[in-house]
């Protein structure tokens, strides 16, 4: 750990290795809603900073005479481990990519529940409060406090008539914040089951 915190320390390393390493780490663990430990974040910025200089400075002697004379190389290493955490995040939960890996490794490459389950055409959740409630509502967004819903209802009971009253007359007017500690169980359901993700997910 000392010996990551003395080669941080050199402004070269610091500017050319491990900010574009840092910020690709930092904006694929955004995306993938991923929690890393300080010293694996630190080790794995400065490793993915390494392969981020030896591909651009290579890319950059290759074309030679097409690059621009005098632009700060810095700015095309943080472009590109942005780019290139956003192109590994989209493939890496992509269905064909986790397909074959679940076929040949007999696991899925899906970060998480949202991205192995979200279906892009939309989902609906149900959700299981703690006061024994349930909300159905079209799903937007969420992240390790709130889950957002717009479309949404509430019912006492999952299913069935009061459910089925309650969904004819959706707030449409406003985006519903539940908080995730006050929601036991959620359902994912799948409005078009015949749409790629439903397919996979349902198979």
């Amino acid at each position: 750990m000392t010996e990551i915190i003395k080669l941080i320390n050199n402004v070269e390393t610091l500017f050319n290795i491990f900010v574009p390493g840092a910020i690709c780490v930092w904006c694929y663990s955004k995306l993938s809603l991923r929690k890393m430990e300080y010293q694996g974040y630190l080790t794995l910025s400065i490793a993915i900073g390494f392969v981020i200089k030896y591909c651009v400075d290579y890319a950059d002697r290759l074309l030679g005479r097409f690059t621009i004379a005098g632009f700060p190389i810095i700015v095309v290493y943080v472009l590109v481990g942005i780019i290139g955490a956003i192109i590994f995040y989209k493939g890496k939960n992509s269905i064909c990519v986790r397909r074959n890996v679940s076929k040949f490794l007999g696991v899925d490459s899906g970060d998480n529940v949202w991205t192995r389950h979200l279906d892009p055409e939309g989902n609906l959740l149900t959700l299981h409060m703690d006061d024994d409630t349930y909300i159905l509502g079209l799903f937007e967004n969420a992240d390790d406090e709130y889950i957002t819903l717009t479309n949404y209802c509430y019912a006492k009971t999952p299913a069935g008539k009061d459910m089925d009253e309650a969904a004819q007359k959706p707030y449409t007017d406003a985006v519903l914040c539940v908080p995730t500690k006050r929601v036991k169980q959620f359902e994912i359901l799948y409005p078009n089951p015949e749409s790629k993700t439903a397919k996979y997910v349902l198979r």
